[in-house]
């Protein structure tokens, strides 16, 4: 989940109070719970939840009464409605109470509920943001979501970075910009995602075999993934591709990986190629974050000369033997903007289920 909340679970059915607590516990949630409209009432003034599930049918008044006392007093209330009778009279007065939502018994698949939590919370949480009951967010770095990546890299990417990565087939390149979706989207960025490698689905399963599930984001709209064709392209595709960016940017995108930009580049000139760079530059100066991955066999030297030059960030990888093992090299040639010094090499391993592993070179060769 992207956020762990307050959740108050309504219903005078004490088997659905104790499946809803647990379901929600075990993923890290505080559950708190009532069997009766005047409990209910109280737990929220109370405590405030985040989410509030609310059976219609209670033994000391309709839950839908309830709805209305809650939005009355607290019209940032995000409250669930449970009904066994989804009629259109329930559904309707639901609706006109500004239900965020409505389930009907039996419920659907667990984790379309939780879907619908997250959902929820972030609308929350938005709103009061704007009413300036929290904080807004303000970053200063693009994490990993990984602290010794992140250490290594100088303490993280500034915001506002145009970055490269590049590297040779195999050696982290995409792995390393999952990472940094999974990152980004944990700390509440909105990220765009480009691929030329992945669909949607082959991304979601690549990444979850990562130990890195990223549906709920994708639920939320806050990770937009584009898979993309460039034959398909009509036109000249970079331009076209510099328009799409453009648009994330509108659209409220805070960070923009394309994965990989290679095909881009071998059917471009150089001189376009260079002008898409100075392009995702300009945007960048409007604090949007940039994170192009590019395969080392695609550019000549004299053009990754210049375009790292038009970059803030240039982050290499290779595999390399060191003694028995194969392992992925990662060298931080530049960080501009750093908090701190960067760590020139990093060796990595990409475990099944667990993701990178950093290990010291000193292992490696043992």
């Amino acid at each position: 989940m992207p956020d762990t909340s307050h959740i108050l679970v309504v219903d005078d059915e004490e088997s659905i109070r104790f499946a809803f607590t647990r379901y929600f516990q075990s993923r890290g949630h505080r559950v708190s719970s009532a069997a009766t409209a005047g409990q209910a009432l109280a737990a929220y003034q109370h405590d405030r939840p985040d989410v509030v599930f609310l059976d219609v049918r209670l033994p000391d008044a309709s839950g839908l009464d309830v709805l209305e006392k809650l939005r009355a007093d607290d019209p940032n209330a995000t409250v669930i409605v449970m009904t066994a009778y989804g009629t259109l009279e329930t559904v309707t007065r639901a609706i006109r109470g500004k239900a965020f939502d409505y389930l009907v018994k039996p419920y659907d698949a667990l984790d379309k509920v939780l879907s619908t939590v997250a959902r929820a919370v972030a609308r929350r949480r938005e709103r009061q943001r704007e009413a300036g009951l929290l904080p807004t967010r303000t970053k200063s770095i693009v994490s990993t979501g990984n602290s010794e990546i992140d250490m290594k890299m100088g303490g993280g990417i500034p915001v506002g970075s145009l970055t490269l990565i590049d590297g040779h087939s195999h050696s982290g390149k995409s792995v390393l910009a999952q990472q940094w979706v999974w990152g980004s989207v944990r700390e509440g960025c909105r990220v765009s995602y480009f691929s030329t490698e992945n669909t949607v689905k082959s991304l979601v399963r690549q990444m979850q075999s990562l130990n890195i599930d990223i549906l709920d984001y994708l639920l939320l709209r806050w990770l937009r993934v584009y898979p993309m064709e460039v034959a398909n392209t009509q036109g000249d595709a970079l331009k076209a591709l510099a328009m799409a960016l453009r648009a994330e940017q509108i659209r409220g995108a805070d960070i923009v990986l394309i994965d990989a930009l290679t095909p881009f580049i071998l059917s471009s000139p150089d001189e376009d190629v260079i002008g898409f760079f100075e392009g995702c530059k300009r945007l960048c100066s409007e604090g949007v974050t940039i994170v192009n991955v590019v395969h080392s066999h695609a550019i000549a030297s004299d053009l990754l000369v210049r375009l790292t030059s038009l970059c803030d960030a240039h982050l290499t990888l290779r595999t390399e033997q060191v003694g028995p093992k194969l392992v992925k090299v990662m060298e931080v040639a530049k960080v501009r903007g750093a908090s701190r010094n960067t760590g020139n090499i990093v060796s990595f391993e990409v475990e099944p289920g667990l993701g990178m592993r950093m290990i010291p070179l000193s292992k490696a060769q043992g």
